[in-house]
């Protein structure tokens, strides 16, 4: 790989964040140019937000692969050995997806225990807009299309380049997850985002592919679907004692899976 200066290194951390910038602007022009019809109409939207994403994700994946083959051929051990031994076994799969869940749960739970909501109420736009697009749909937008791109981009890509520039993963950790959280465009959705972006992140390290990530990603966003879906929680938010202990439970849970996959 070519000897870049610590500026230069940064730079190209920060090209896939533009690149995804510019093409989430123009490839909703040019579907709705294809296909006649708008899409910001409510019972379209996520079939647009589908195609999207499976347009753009060629794009990440052949940028992602062309790093993993330079990361194998000359920097394995120089600060980014993202080129090493992939995931080992059925156990790191079941606690990627089981920890994201779990940390995904206790902090979305514990941040409705705040004043949070109450000051930043945006993210109430977005998540009262998902309901009215079929569940097919939302499926294929929120629990695999939107998971495998945006770990492509902000693990494959973003994580990746920031460790190599900064030769010190926590802090590339660090410095993805809050990219990732403010892509999701609102204070509340940003902690939550921040703090599971973490653990994919440090998923990511330990299995050195991005398969975990991309399952624990799917994991956390077909939970807070179905959660959506049936409103399993709203009943419970009646007993605050109960509400806590799971709250704790969830969180207590999702550290327990995050140090295994730290001391990997």
């Amino acid at each position: 790989m070519e000897v870049l200066r610590p500026g230069d290194k940064i730079g190209r951390a920060a090209f896939p964040i533009f690149l995804y910038w510019i093409l989430s602007m123009a490839f909703p022009m040019l579907l709705t140019a294809v296909s006649g019809v708008g899409f910001l109409e409510p019972g379209r939207k996520m079939w647009f937000l589908t195609a999207e994403n499976f347009l753009m994700l060629p794009v990440f994946w052949l940028l992602y692969r062309r790093d993993r083959n330079a990361y194998k051929r000359g920097d394995e051990g120089k600060g980014n050995d993202l080129g090493g031994r992939s995931l080992r076994g059925w156990k790191d799969l079941v606690l990627a997806a089981v920890g994201a869940v779990c940390i995904s749960r206790g902090v979305n739970y514990f941040l409705a225990l705040t004043f949070l909501p109450q000051v930043f109420p945006g993210y109430r736009a977005v998540s009262e807009g998902i309901p009215q697009c079929g569940l097919l749909s939302r499926m294929a937008a929120v629990v695999v299309s939107a998971p495998l791109l945006e770990e492509v981009l902000m693990r494959g890509l973003v994580y990746g380049r920031l460790k190599e520039a900064l030769g010190e993963p926590r802090k590339a950790m660090v410095i993805s997850g809050l990219i990732f959280g403010m892509f999701h465009g609102n204070v509340v959705q940003g902690i939550y985002a921040f703090a599971v972006g973490l653990f994919f992140a440090q998923v990511y390290e330990a299995g050195k592919t991005l398969f975990l990530p991309v399952l624990a990603h799917m994991a956390v966003n077909a939970v807070s679907l179905l959660e959506a879906q049936t409103g399993w929680m709203q009943g419970l938010g009646r007993l605050p004692v109960a509400y806590n202990l799971v709250t704790a439970a969830f969180l207590a849970a999702g550290m327990l899976c995050w140090r295994y996959f730290a001391r990997k």
